[in-house]
């Protein structure tokens, strides 16, 4: 295998897509590993930090900014910045025969396949998607953690991502059953992982 190779995972709002990654860690595919994001956001009551993810502060991620370190970054949800460093996937990733699991943006995509080009064979791009009114059932359902301004905000970020999802190389429904839909997304992984020992 000449380079390493990228699974981004999106999702519309409100999909779990944790889950997602979760159950992949836990099925141990030989070689996969999770990269974690950058965020500005404090942790949720589930995360640990520098475990799920690195919190750094705005004004650390302007500076990173400056430095044009970021292969894709974006302001969430109207509350925190979300980032994957660029340095992180080319030295330590791809460089390096790594195969990686990494949450991003789809909103981001158009901005990464216009700008680094010359990286599209080494990653590939499932998007988890749901219908919008299981998105609203989520949340209302969850209501304790969502306010009637982040309601909004999520639901026009959701129908955002929803026209997006064209562009990804894979859109998996993740209303299924979450045993169907996880066997979808191990096949994929499995399938190119297959085709790259054979350059």
């Amino acid at each position: 295998m000449k380079k390493g190779h990228i699974f981004f995972i999106s999702w519309v709002a409100w999909a779990w897509k944790w889950t997602a990654i979760k159950w992949l860690q836990d099925e141990k595919i030989p070689n996969l590993e999770l990269a974690l994001s950058c965020k500005t956001r404090e942790p949720r009551d589930w995360e640990v930090l520098w475990v799920d993810y690195n919190k750094l502060t705005v004004d650390e991620f302007k500076e990173s900014i400056e430095k044009w370190d970021f292969l894709e970054y974006n302001f969430i949800h109207n509350q925190a910045y979300y980032w994957t460093r660029f340095s992180d996937v080319i030295d330590n990733w791809i460089n390096k025969w790594k195969i990686v699991i990494k949450e991003m943006d789809i909103l981001i995509l158009p901005k990464v396949l216009e700008e680094r080009k010359e990286y599209r064979d080494n990653f590939t791009y499932i998007f988890l998607d749901l219908p919008i009114d299981k998105i609203k059932d989520r949340m209302l359902h969850r209501w304790d953690d969502v306010t009637w301004v982040d309601y909004d905000y999520r639901i026009e970020s959701a129908k955002k991502e929803k026209d997006m999802a064209y562009l990804a190389d894979y859109i998996i429904d993740w209303s299924w059953k979450p045993e169907e839909a996880l066997e979808v997304i191990k096949k994929i992984i499995f399938d190119k992982i297959n085709e790259l020992k054979k350059w």
